[in-house]
């Protein structure tokens, strides 16, 4: 089974790295820049200003997840928000990620997406965003239908 490692800052404003190995150790692919820090307005306009990870709309919370490959439809807007591949649905199992779910939360995600205005990684709902080219290498990486274990942590 792959495994996707994502490791964070603790300053959610600065990237993470996401990387790609078998379940033999080997890097397949990455490091790429990850993302994981909500937008600040909408977890504000949602209820959780201090974007807290186990919250709806907060940070992405650190744990371990299930992942699979998803497809989602073809539109503009799903374009510019998740990218034009597909993503990575993640089930939580264990840690802040477990507990997000307990408290409600769902939806959480490894995906692309437009960039912003500076070329930068635009902050999600608590996604983990990548950029589009590091989004079709990683999925390229990945056995078709295989599960794949995820694992977020901060450094």
């Amino acid at each position: 089974m792959p495994l996707i490692t994502v490791t964070l800052q603790r300053d959610r404003t600065k990237t993470g790295t996401l990387t790609v190995t078998s379940a033999a150790g080997a890097t397949l692919a990455g490091p790429f820049d990850a993302l994981c820090k909500a937008d600040n307005a909408a977890a504000a306009a949602r209820g959780n200003p201090s974007r807290d990870p186990t919250k709806s709309y907060g940070d992405t919370p650190t744990g371990k997840y299930r992942g699979f490959v998803s497809a989602l439809a073809r539109t503009p807007v799903n374009d510019r928000t998740y990218g034009p591949q597909s993503v990575i649905t993640l089930d939580p199992v264990s840690g802040q990620a477990k507990t997000a779910k307990e408290n409600g939360r769902w939806g959480l995600l490894i995906h692309g997406g437009a960039l912003n205005a500076a070329g930068k990684l635009r902050p999600t709902f608590g996604c983990v965003r990548v950029s589009n080219t590091s989004m079709q290498i990683l999925l390229g990486k990945l056995p078709g239908g295989e599960k794949i274990e995820v694992v977020v942590s901060e450094s």
